[in-house]
């Protein structure tokens, strides 16, 4: 038992780590469920279950699409990343697709216990993660134009914002305001940056794959797209924030973050180590909860405690 207890951690410390998709994760719920109910008038109340019940969905989406990914890669993986654990034979593909069923058995069981109208978002949010693993049938087309498989594989962030926001608008039987799509857009922006931080190296960490952007683009030009994703995702969460009269405090903690980002940029380029590698990993992480906060729990609490 220990040993199998054992491997699991290993495995999501390399692949899936909790700790940081769980911090994600909750301001991730958090905002989405903070803003519904700010745009809608503050009519019906949110509720303890309403979040758990996005949190758990969500968490395991996330893990569902990393358990489809390894299917998805192994080959390329086993040829070019011998060392990730699927492999090397840490965990193997048929363990990781039990745990990826039962994700899905607990995420019908949390709908069931809250409202039996989140199955639609639930399924349409399944629907496009089967397609994303089929790589909408298109898989060797899309590899050859990254940015499109980028943009393609984002798009499911739409459909979580979706589930996460119908959490509150639709168990509550409220009309959804076309101000959320607001959220979807800076949600999109910010899986984009987290997409091309994760995939920014030093020259010592590449591989002879080309499944990073510092590899294929160089890392000026990849540095340089993380950063104008970063600058959208602040601009539409500015414009977020401002439909909920929150705009003055976004711009200033958002414009710092954003100024402390663009530091550690010019570092990576000037001196490309791991370690400024992995910063930059780690600003994304941190600029994507920071940025989650601003347009929905903190507006929140500063409503109800003003």
């Amino acid at each position: 038992m220990d040993g199998k207890l054992s491997k699991w951690i290993t495995y999501q410390k390399e692949r899936f780590p909790l700790v940081r998709y769980s911090l994600l994760v909750s301001a991730f719920s958090a905002s989405g469920l903070s803003l519904s109910f700010l745009l809608t008038g503050m009519r019906t109340p949110l509720t303890l279950p309403m979040f758990i019940v996005a949190f758990t969905v969500t968490l395991m989406l996330f893990f569902q699409l990393r358990v489809a990914d390894e299917h998805k890669d192994y080959e390329y993986d086993s040829e070019h990343h011998p060392e990730r654990p699927v492999p090397r034979g840490l965990v193997s593909l048929s363990e990781l697709r039990i745990l990826g069923i039962g994700a899905g058995v607990l995420q019908l069981l949390a709908v069931s216990s809250l409202s039996a109208k989140l199955l639609l978002p639930l399924l349409l949010a399944w629907i496009y993660m089967l397609l994303m693993t089929k790589e909408f049938f298109i898989g060797e087309w899309l590899r050859r134009h990254p940015i499109i498989y980028m943009v393609t594989h984002m798009c499911i962030l739409f459909f979580t914002d979706l589930f996460i926001t119908s959490c509150h608008f639709m168990v509550s039987n409220i009309e959804p305001p076309l101000t959320l799509l607001y959220f979807l857009a800076t949600s999109f922006s910010l899986g984009t940056v987290i997409e091309l931080g994760r995939k920014i190296r030093s020259p010592l960490d590449e591989t002879t794959g080309t499944d990073t952007y510092s590899s294929l683009w160089g890392k000026k030009t990849a540095v340089r797209a993380w950063l104008a994703a970063m600058t959208v995702s602040g601009v539409l969460a500015i414009a977020t924030a401002f439909q909920i009269h929150s705009g003055p405090l976004a711009v200033l903690v958002l414009s710092f973050s954003l100024f402390s980002c663009w530091l550690a940029g010019r570092r990576f380029l000037s001196v490309s180590t791991p370690a400024a590698a992995k910063r930059l990993d780690t600003l994304s992480g941190a600029w994507t909860l920071t940025t989650y906060l601003m347009i929905g729990l903190i507006p929140l609490l500063v409503t109800q405690f003003s």
